[in-house]
């Protein structure tokens, strides 16, 4: 934004006038400076003229700036069904890109296939850029616990990285480190981010040395009163030994701490996928995530105490009853 204010205010005409900038050619426009703006700062620039706007909506810009920001979608399946979209790549970004905000209630509606793009950063560089596709209609998928691997088994992917020694290295490792695991609804031509961006938590094995490093957001939308009112969607990345990543998974998990089947996390990614998404600042929106991740555990530290006490009551209840009952017995057996 800097360098439009600049062109368009400090450019003088013969009679002192400032120069808007409309007076700027629009081939220097997108391609000296609208090219080298990210999404956020590219969509603020849209909405200050019609003229801005106009250009900044541009196809190529905005494929370009998801492919920069989200490597996995340069693979032709993604290029393919983000075409399809609305405004195809805007579409795409600005269904992506936003902090998810609030799923929809009540949806019915299943889609048929899932697909997963994933990229792992480490510093700001990709480490693992993958694309997953899932079937959902199989009787397998909907009664199965919910999973999708972003690896086959036993495959491992260098990253270069340096092994965490420490509990400070392991904070230092968390605050390195991001993800983007976007779910894409070819049919709806939907897609949301179900990561955290940063991590929750970052565990050593003391035994086996992998590091666990955890990715979490909140969903909900469930029915209220139950444990599936909001629900985990946990991407746990683990690394080996020498830091490369042997495993990336995606799974749901309740307020009890069960993990959900793949009918039921189905139709909390649908809700998600038709629910309402922040805005797009960066700013905050890490952090936002965080903090409904801790009141996610809050919440299920609630539930659980509130379940043994009601156990607890149970219990105490059951004896007396369970007494007067033997002693009911015994009269009659004596008698």
């Amino acid at each position: 934004m800097a360098c439009i204010d600049n062109t368009a205010t400090t450019s003088t005409d013969e009679a002192g006038g400032a120069t808007t900038i409309t007076a700027v050619h629009p081939d220097i426009i997108q391609t000296h400076i609208l090219t080298c703006l990210d999404g956020p700062s590219l969509a603020s620039v849209a909405s200050t003229c019609s003229q801005l706007h106009a250009l900044s909506a541009r196809e190529p810009l905005w494929e370009n700036i998801c492919h920069s920001t989200w490597p996995s979608t340069s693979s032709p399946r993604v290029r393919h069904v983000m075409s399809t979209f609305p405004r195809a790549s805007l579409s795409f970004f600005s269904d992506s890109f936003p902090s998810f905000a609030a799923a929809r209630e009540g949806s019915s509606s299943r889609a048929p296939e899932l697909i997963s793009a994933v990229d792992i950063f480490h510093r700001r560089r990709a480490v693992l850029s993958r694309v997953v596709e899932t079937e959902t209609e199989s009787d397998w998928f909907r009664c199965s616990p919910f999973r999708i691997d972003v690896l086959d088994q036993k495959e491992a992917v260098a990253t270069a990285m340096e092994y965490p020694r420490s509990e400070e290295a392991c904070e230092i490792l968390g605050e390195d480190l991001r993800l983007s695991w976007i779910v894409v609804d070819p049919n709806g031509k939907r897609a949301v981010n179900v990561s955290s961006g940063r991590v929750v938590s970052v565990e050593r094995h003391w035994l086996s040395g992998e590091v666990k490093a955890r990715f979490a957001t909140v969903v909900g939308g469930g029915e209220r009163g139950t444990a599936v009112e909001v629900a985990l969607c946990s991407v746990t990345v683990t690394f080996g030994g020498e830091m490369q990543v042997r495993e990336a998974c995606l799974q749901m998990e309740d307020m009890d701490g069960m993990f959900l089947n793949g009918r039921d996390s189905l139709g909390i990614l649908q809700r998600a996928l038709e629910g309402i998404r922040g805005t797009l600042l960066k700013d905050g929106k890490e952090e936002e995530g965080r903090n409904r991740y801790l009141e996610f555990i809050k919440r299920k530290m609630e539930r659980k105490d509130k379940k043994e006490r009601d156990e607890r009551r149970l219990d105490m209840l059951c004896v007396p009853l369970a007494l007067l009952s033997f002693a009911a017995f015994s009269t009659l057996f004596l008698f």
